[in-house]
């Protein structure tokens, strides 16, 4: 992994732009046995755009990384197009390559939002 995207990774999990509730949104949760990461997200949707989406929970650097700078992009996109991402989007995101127990975590994020 390069040095920046383990910087930005790190950076995004030990000072979360994210993260917080947002009161009267709509919410939805998952977790991830294997690794321990459990993940709440609410949003804040007009006439069917995101307006606002915060996250609680906590997890391994990759999965509070991913999930928060997910919500960065999400921002301002209609959840139908949001529901039609992979997970592969994440990992360009974050600039790395992961192995098939790590895309678990990175990809909590989109699951959790899926389900809304």
């Amino acid at each position: 992994m390069d040095d920046l995207y383990r910087e930005i990774i790190l950076d995004r999990y030990e000072n979360p732009q994210n993260r917080g509730v947002i009161k009267g949104g709509r919410e939805a949760k998952e977790a991830n046995l294997m690794c321990g990461d459990k993940l709440k997200i609410t949003v804040k949707i007009e006439k069917g755009v995101i307006k606002d989406a915060k996250f609680e929970g906590g997890g391994c650097a990759i999965s509070m990384a991913g999930v928060d700078l997910l919500l960065d992009k999400i921002k301002g996109m209609k959840l139908a197009e949001v529901k039609k991402m992979s997970g592969s989007e994440i990992e360009k995101m974050m600039g790395v390559e992961l192995t098939a127990a790590r895309k678990r975590c990175a990809y909590l994020g989109l699951e959790v939002l899926k389900k809304l």
